[in-house]
């Protein structure tokens, strides 16, 4: 397969040196000067990752991080301890769990914040509803069916609880441990109900987040004044990726010789010295925490990354993608079976779909 690798290579030389020449007139030759990479990726983040060796597609790179501890202040957790959860109920929490790859508990703590699993389910006094407690206008942007009858409604059960795995998802909860908080926060403002969920969490086992904890977090809007990567660092990346052709895709493989989507794009950027972190998610929010910037479709460049769901439902980046020919919106990825080249246009309806033009930054 080497040997045939390295044919190819030979003769893809000249295709790569021509599509950077297609892209030179809008490519700055060289670089305006690397500024210090923002939202550095640590060992830190290494120190807390929990390898998954189940073959969980959510925990792609075989990624995780255990549930953070609870803090305090508590409020509701310290008199009302962890109570009893129906049958029915958590069957809603596990099925929840399985369809947007969360620690059931997670949900479990949740629902036990909110109405002791349905126990106290009277419309709040700020107006929530439901066995979750939404909100109207948060249920109006979030609300979904989870019961199969065509209708979210948010006093059903089944509807109320896969909302909440959308909501908290949508939120940032697997973007590390700081993400698990975000989202609980953005959940219900209040630093003792971050505490009560996460305490209630722990006492029904807890559990690991599929997900990468050297993530940044969501919400950045990139750094468009950013200098570009010269052509000769793009030339680079893309040499490093054509190398790799017909090398097998599989799921969480770390290379050198076989390759999941991330750990692809991870290593082809770090021929130039960049540092990505080690899942699609955190790559994108890597990006746009100020690494790079978002770039119009149709204005797209060679290098330039472009990130989408696929199996981790509507609201995850699952997958990453290299930009190598934009006229005829060819990428060179780790996907399907393997290192080559697919037609981008097939993602560009996805729910999310985005193009990001990493900076000439120093990790």
């Amino acid at each position: 397969m080497k040997g045939l690798v390295i044919g190819i290579v030979a003769v893809l030389v000249m295709p790569v040196a021509l599509v950077l020449m297609g892209a030179a007139a809008i490519v700055s030759t060289v670089s305006g000067g690397a500024v210090q990479a923002v939202c550095v990726v640590s060992d830190e983040g290494s120190a807390e990752t929990v390898v998954i060796a189940d073959g969980d597609p959510a925990g792609e790179g075989g990624l995780g991080f255990e549930l953070p501890a609870p803090g305090a202040p508590r409020l509701a957790s310290l008199r009302n301890p962890a109570a009893t959860i129906p049958d029915d109920v958590k069957a809603l929490y596990l099925a929840a769990a399985d369809r947007y790859h969360l620690p059931w508990t997670l949900l479990a703590g949740v629902g036990m914040a909110e109405t002791a699993h349905g126990r106290t389910r009277a419309t709040s006094s700020a107006g929530a509803q439901g066995l979750m407690q939404f909100m109207p206008a948060t249920w109006a942007a979030y609300g979904i069916d989870g019961s199969g009858d065509g209708r979210a409604d948010i006093r059903n059960d089944a509807d109320s609880v896969m909302s909440a795995a959308n909501y908290l998802t949508a939120s940032g909860v697997t973007a590390g441990v700081d993400g698990v908080r975000r989202a609980l926060f953005a959940y219900n403002h209040a630093d003792w109900y971050v505490n009560d969920v996460l305490y209630y969490a722990a006492a029904y086992g807890g559990g690991v987040v599929a997900g990468d904890p050297a993530d940044c977090g969501i919400g950045g809007v990139g750094n468009p004044s950013l200098p570009a990567l010269p052509n000769q660092q793009i030339a680079t990346v893309l040499a490093f990726a054509t190398a790799q052709l017909g090398e097998p895709y599989v799921y969480g493989a770390n290379g050198p010789s076989a390759w999941d989507c991330s750990a692809f794009t991870l290593a082809a950027y770090a021929q130039i010295g960049v540092t990505l972190p080690r899942t699609a998610a955190a790559q994108q929010n890597w990006v746009a925490q100020g690494n790079g910037y978002r770039v119009p479709l149709g204005q797209e460049r060679p290098g330039d990354l472009i990130f989408t769901d696929s199996y981790l439902g509507p609201n995850r980046v699952g997958h990453v993608m290299i930009v190598f020919d934009p006229a005829e919106q060819l990428t060179i990825e780790a996907g399907g079976s393997q290192v080559g080249y697919y037609d981008y246009g097939y993602w560009t309806d996805h729910h999310l779909f985005s193009i990001w033009r990493v900076g000439a930054v120093a990790s």
